[in-house]
């Protein structure tokens, strides 16, 4: 069950084991949540909906979800619509694909929107290297993002 209490837990391992906090935990109009930058680079979001806790801190959460930072989501959506998924929820500069099935889901946001989110610079100077496991072959979405499919 996600919590505020799972959620600094979490955060704070993070950071024990190496990240950089880029936005503490804390409270917002929509619930609780924070932001790390791992060694690696990427970026973390830890959140919850819930504003208080209903029992002791877990490692347990609710969603783990990819959002990738678009230029264009309207694009971005067509391209992967063209590649089979299908849309679950979507709003202006938000889409969320349908992923019956997987543990983690994937999404597009509007990448100055996603930057601001995140306490980054919306020019970004990460990687924009990912692999997935899965069977959709290799292929470059319309940011740049490179996929690799890797084995199973």
């Amino acid at each position: 069950m996600s919590q505020p209490s799972t959620v600094s837990s979490l955060i704070d391992s993070a950071i024990a084991a190496g990240a950089t906090a880029l936005k503490p935990v804390e409270k917002s109009l929509w619930g609780v949540g924070g932001v790390v930058q791992a060694p690696d680079g990427a970026i973390w979001k830890v959140a919850t909906s819930a504003k208080k806790d209903t029992g002791p801190a877990t490692r347990d959460f609710d969603n783990l979800v990819l959002l990738l930072a678009a230029e264009d989501v309207g694009a971005s959506k067509k391209f992967y619509l063209n590649r089979g998924l299908a849309v679950g929820k979507s709003f202006g500069s938000y889409v969320e694909f349908a992923t019956p099935g997987s543990p983690v889901g994937l999404g597009l946001y509007k990448r100055a929107a996603l930057a601001k989110d995140a306490g980054v610079p919306p020019e970004g100077s990460g990687s924009h290297r990912i692999t997935i496991n899965g069977d959709a072959g290799a292929f470059t979405d319309p940011d740049g993002f490179d996929w690799d499919s890797a084995p199973a």
